[in-house]
């Protein structure tokens, strides 16, 4: 069997409501050079019969069904050891490609650049995937002063200094890999949940390789209330991830090569802030999770470590001026 260019991997959980919509956008690709594997984690509706219907139909589709239910993250990786194309996608399930998207990604990361990884544009939907606005992660490149209207290959660190103003670059699902590079890597960590897409942009961007944004809009994202990221966003496990997540990657980072700009050394110091007043509240603050989620977090704690002691210093002595400032002005 001929190894197909793109695999995109579609993980399942009780999606039946909108899953089809998900699996005719992979359809509709102008790029059919593709196989899907769609990975049921358990679920007690009608997604697999969804699915079966679909591997009926067109044999580029292949439904694995976990034996047990196996959770978000680790869902994601049994997608991805079935994967056999030369690049891997994933789509979530409530959302859709627009026709165009792998077209362009592969496009991307077959030009003279050779990008690690290739990412397109997001649009924010409501639950009829009816765009609202640009996903949140654009803001950082206008900050920044890039237009992510234009296609853009810069070095992995360029992008990496964006990352760390509570705004993740880019969707989940807006993402093009190298599937043997991506295996590497060690495919999504599965100690994190929904950050777990936050962690993997942060590692591909340390390698400090190419990496490509297109001004195409590949991703319409479904907002929907009760969804898993919806919980996520109100439970104060975002912002354990979100805070662990990134002091993990600035003290990689910082190991590596040591330089740190202006920005990224007051980021540095709020994150570690934000995490100790979470750290001194544990207890109440964790208390609502179930326990092997809050087992893993517990454990990625332990591993945390401060930012060097100069960047402190550095927290400290501003924090003494402005107090300084603020007393002459009383």
């Amino acid at each position: 069997m001929a190894q197909p260019l793109v695999s995109v991997i579609v993980p399942v959980y009780n999606d039946a409501a909108f899953l089809p919509e998900a699996l005719e956008s992979i359809v509709s690709q102008t790029c059919n050079d593709f196989e899907v594997i769609v990975s049921d984690d358990g679920s007690s509706d009608h997604s697999r019969d969804i699915a079966e219907q679909f591997t009926r139909r067109d044999a580029r589709f292949r439904l694995y069904v976990n034996p047990t239910n196996l959770g978000m993250t680790r869902n994601w990786n049994s997608a991805l050891t079935q994967a056999r194309g030369r690049y891997v996608a994933k789509l979530d399930a409530d959302d859709a490609f627009r026709n165009e998207a792998l077209e362009r990604l592969v496009e991307a990361m077959e030009s003279r650049q050779r990008p690690l990884v290739a990412y397109c544009r997001t649009l924010s939907c409501d639950q009829q995937l009816v765009p609202f606005a640009s996903f949140i992660g654009e803001w950082a490149l206008i900050r920044a002063r890039m237009d992510p209207l234009s296609d853009l290959c810069l070095p992995g660190h360029i992008w990496y200094r964006m990352s760390f103003d509570d705004i993740q670059l880019w969707h989940s699902n807006a993402q093009l890999h190298r599937r043997e590079r991506l295996l590497e890597m060690g495919g999504w960590d599965e100690s994190w949940g929904c950050a777990s897409d936050t962690d993997l942009i942060l590692r591909v961007l340390e390698q400090n390789e190419p990496i490509s944004h297109l001004s195409y809009v590949g991703v319409l994202y479904r907002h929907r209330p009760g969804s898993l990221s919806d919980q996520y966003r109100r439970q104060v496990w975002l912002r354990w991830e979100s805070n662990l997540i990134h002091l993990a990657s600035l003290t990689r980072y910082h190991t590596r090569e040591g330089r740190l700009t202006s920005q990224m050394r007051k980021d540095w110091r709020r994150i570690w802030q934000n995490w100790c007043a979470l750290r001194t509240n544990a207890d109440q603050g964790l208390s609502g999770l179930r326990e092997d989620i809050r087992n893993r977090l517990m454990q990625r704690a332990t591993k945390i470590v401060g930012p060097p002691w100069p960047v402190r210093l550095e927290g400290w002595s501003r924090q003494l001026v402005r107090n300084l400032l603020h007393r002459g002005r009383m």
